[in-house]
């Protein structure tokens, strides 16, 4: 149940973020953190191992996603008009 609230948390964090800029950014990154932490139910196909039991899935990609827009938030901000 928590990697679905942590990923459903993402996804409205991410529209936060988009409208209201660097505020929203503390919550994708919280909420990109949690999915990283807790999909491992919810993994999929392995995309890159680095070891037997390590690498980057399929779900791991929502997680960085958000991180990868928090950054370009942090860094260009929506302009306002």
């Amino acid at each position: 149940m928590l990697p679905g609230i942590a990923l459903a948390g993402l996804v409205v964090s991410a529209a936060l973020a988009g409208r209201y800029g660097r505020w929203g950014v503390p919550l994708l990154v919280a909420c990109s953190w949690a999915w990283l932490i807790g999909n491992r139910h919810m993994e999929g196909s392995v995309l890159y191992s680095v070891g037997p039991g390590h690498g980057l899935v399929a779900a791991d990609l929502a997680g960085l996603a958000g991180l990868l827009l928090a950054a370009v938030i942090l860094v260009w901000p929506p302009n306002r008009w």
